[in-house]
């Protein structure tokens, strides 16, 4: 059974559209605690990710990169040394064709290894512009600043989510357009509405802050048509409830996702924690990662020797129970029984409550550190324990719908 399925997940995975994904930056002085946040959902043709450390550059970072890329020139998001932390989200509205332009080198890996703060990666970006591609950079520092950089053929834009004339409610919301370019080019106007909604109404209720913008990478409302999938909820997971599933916050090209929380003023830089979901967060669980000199990461969201991470190992047996129709349209639509379902039985129903014991363990671990203002050695039991409980609970929903022996 598990071979079969396996052979699906292959299938499946290779249904996969390009990349498209969903990003906002708050700024401290919105957020529930005055830290600065940002949330990244991404999308890619490539699906399996994992953490690595690396100390190549003039500053050492921990970063996501696909499972199967060795070379360490490709950084998809991560935070360095100093507490920098950079995102991007490909803004195809700002790519235009640049006689005998060709940019050189993947920018956030760069970033990661040469900046310290928020101004010195502005300055790299304006160095080496303009580009001969789009995307929307969001960085964070440990000054507090955070801001969106719109990088394209035209050079460098500014966004900064801590100038109210630019974020009047503290948080800048991108998808795959850039503001500064033609609006009829881009693309994710559906999820930027949906975001867009989400970041408001948490705003209006003073809840800007890690868990709400983690349960966004899970969000059921369309925002175009407003349909919320709660709404359609199946009885049972045995009942045949096929739905049309595209341009949600989470998609079957969804890789993982990361809520980067940053630090106060006066508070050590090594307290910035990534709180991210490797594979798609409909079927994996966030786990709190900090920045370590002696190169510790939860093994959970680690690429190992053999090229493998066990949450990416998980979200891919895991994702074909939702996404079952392996040919045709099959990308398209979703089992949403076995998604969600009034018995509580579906996969997000049962990932749910693992998260939220990894999240409230982390969440009183990292205020240990921040009264200690350092990481201490509690991490490397932290990592442990988290390893070994995502072992033991994932292999329980598996075998609760028999996808392994």
């Amino acid at each position: 059974m598990r071979k079969k399925l396996l052979i699906l997940s292959a299938i499946v995975l290779q249904l996969i559209p390009a990349k498209a994904c969903t990003t906002g930056i708050v700024s401290g002085r919105c957020t529930s605690d005055g830290r600065p946040l940002m949330f990244k959902q991404r999308d890619s043709s490539n699906a399996d990710n994992a953490y690595v450390y690396s100390d190549k550059g003039k500053y050492a970072y921990i970063g996501v990169v696909p499972l199967k890329s060795t070379s360490g020139r490709l950084v998809v998001y991560g935070q360095n040394e100093k507490g920098l932390a950079i995102m991007n989200s490909t803004a195809y509205n700002l790519e235009e064709p640049v006689e005998g332009k060709k940019t050189k080198g993947n920018i956030i890996r760069i970033g990661l290894e040469q900046c310290a703060t928020m101004s010195e990666f502005e300055a790299l970006l304006n160095k080496m512009s303009p580009f001969d591609y789009g995307s929307n950079y969001g960085c964070m520092d440990a000054d507090g600043n955070v801001a969106y950089f719109e990088c394209g053929t035209k050079g460098v834009k500014k966004f900064d989510a801590n100038d109210p004339s630019v974020a009047p409610h503290g948080y800048i919301v991108r998808t795959n357009f850039g503001f500064s370019g033609d609006i009829e080019k881009g693309k994710g106007y559906a999820r930027y509405r949906t975001a867009s909604a989400l970041f408001e109404k948490a705003a209006s209720e003073n809840k800007l802050n890690v868990t709400t913008l983690l349960s966004f990478s899970r969000c059921l409302r369309h925002g175009l048509t407003n349909m919320d999938l709660y709404d359609y909820m199946p009885d049972d997971e045995e009942t045949e409830s096929y739905m049309y599933f595209t341009d949600f916050i989470p998609r079957i090209s969804t890789a993982s996702c990361v809520v980067f929380q940053g630090v106060r003023a006066g508070e050590n830089p090594l307290l910035t924690t990534s709180w991210t979901a490797i594979s798609s967060p409909l079927v994996s669980v966030a786990v709190p990662v900090w920045f370590s000199k002696d190169q510790s990461l939860p093994k959970c969201v680690s690429r190992s020797k053999d090229l493998t991470c066990p949450l990416t190992t998980w979200g891919n047996l895991l994702k074909p129970w939702i996404w079952t129709m392996n040919y045709g349209e099959g990308e398209n639509y979703i089992m949403l029984s076995h998604l969600i379902n009034s018995r509580q039985t579906g996969l997000l129903q049962q990932i749910k409550p693992v998260e939220d014991q990894i999240v409230s363990k982390g969440e009183a671990l990292l205020e240990e550190f921040r009264n200690a203002n350092r990481v201490t050695e509690k991490c490397r039991e932290y990592y442990s324990w988290v390893d070994q409980f995502i072992d033991d609970e994932y292999t329980k929903i598996a075998h609760s719908h028999q996808l392994i022996p």
